[in-house]
């Protein structure tokens, strides 16, 4: 029986093909899709109106949790914080799945938290196999020298301009105290409080892997024509060339 010998070239694209095929099921943004019609306003999620303060120091933090007041800092200068959130967060804990008989039980965990400090390597390669389905923390400078936590879709780090969405100030979970407290041995970030921006509930994860997968299917379909047209149309000029 005759096995079919793959050139280099052809290893290479199989490869291509498999890494894309798993980056698009595990870190291709896709928040984009849920924020299409998010509007502006002072709802957590929204890109802030002209009623929305901005964060300009410590003071205006706990004034603000206080008065429950929208608030929003400028997308400049942020610091990426050592731990990442499941964005769907219903998805954390237990699934059990049958797999040919087999019952597997697999644990999906609300937090990831990295190594402090983070080195370039690695944050790659979380943003590469979680950041579709995980959001990261960031630091950011306020004018009176200190820092505050901010959480919102990742996405947004993609786009133009220097807006965040609107949000609101509320009391760090015991992750996020945990990692801030970390980070303020060499910034000046208050561990308590954290400008949460995130629209929570927005992604559902059965919804966004049918997305992923949908996009996968699609991506394939139009690369196999684009591939048999080109060969099409490279067979016609040999044909007309031997004439």
């Amino acid at each position: 029986m005759d096995h079919k010998k793959y050139s280099p070239l052809s290893i290479l694209k199989i490869v291509c093909g498999v890494a894309f095929a798993f980056w698009l099921m595990m870190g291709a943004p896709t928040g984009w899709i849920y924020d299409l019609g998010v509007g502006t306003g002072t709802e957590q999620g929204q890109m802030p109106d002209q009623s929305v303060s901005v964060v300009h120091t410590q003071d205006d933090v706990e004034d603000f949790f206080f008065q429950t007041t929208p608030a929003t800092v400028p997308k400049e200068s942020l610091i990426r914080c050592p731990l990442l959130r499941l964005r769907d967060s219903e998805y954390a804990g237990e699934h059990t799945h049958l797999n040919s008989q087999t019952k597997r039980t697999v644990v999906i965990s609300e937090y990831i938290p990295v190594a402090y400090p983070t080195g370039p390597i690695r944050s790659f390669l979380l943003r590469f196999l979680a950041s579709g389905h995980y959001n990261g923390y960031y630091l950011a400078p306020l004018e009176d020298g200190s820092y505050i936590c901010v959480y919102f879709d990742d996405y947004l780090m993609l786009r133009s301009g220097d807006e965040l969405p609107t949000g609101y100030i509320r009391y760090t979970t015991t992750e996020e105290k945990t990692m801030l407290h970390q980070m303020a041995e060499d910034y000046e970030v208050d561990p308590v409080y954290v400008l949460d921006m995130y629209h929570h509930g927005k992604v559902n994860w059965m919804l966004d892997f049918a997305i992923r997968a949908g996009v996968g299917i699609l991506l394939l379909a139009v690369g196999s024509v684009i591939v048999r047209g080109v060969k099409k149309a490279v067979r016609s000029k040999e044909v007309q060339s031997l004439k």
